[in-house]
């Protein structure tokens, strides 16, 4: 029933900004946990994410401590990945496909909310 009213404009976007960040976020999970098998590459990388999310942590915006937060997390699993391999592995994964799910779900809303608008 409430697909025959019009949605409004800044509703329709922030499910489009969802929808892109969050497939791209998981896709980035998925390519980051594969690349945590090659071993100097994980520990650079593992490291530059947890650098990345304490200069996050910094930002005066609500945005940038998440995002901030969960650099922080990733990296941390990435460096953890040398000693609980499977663990991490699995956490990270999972997290990337839900990510991608949210994000598809979301892209899902952004359309309706288009075709709805028109």
């Amino acid at each position: 029933m409430s697909d025959n009213y019009p949605t409004e404009t800044g509703e329709v976007r922030k499910y489009g900004m969802r929808g892109v960040v969050s497939t791209g976020a998981g896709i980035g999970l998925i390519l980051f946990n594969s690349l945590l098998h090659v071993p100097v590459l994980g520990i650079i990388l593992g490291g530059g994410l947890v650098v990345l999310g304490v200069m996050g942590l910094i930002g005066k915006n609500r945005t940038d401590k998440t995002t901030g937060t969960v650099l922080i997390v990733a990296g941390a699993l990435g460096l953890a990945s040398f000693l609980f391999k499977g663990v991490t592995g699995f956490i990270l994964g999972t997290a990337g496909l839900g990510l991608i799910g949210f994000g598809v779900f979301s892209l899902f809303k952004f359309a309706r909310g288009l075709k709805a608008r028109s």
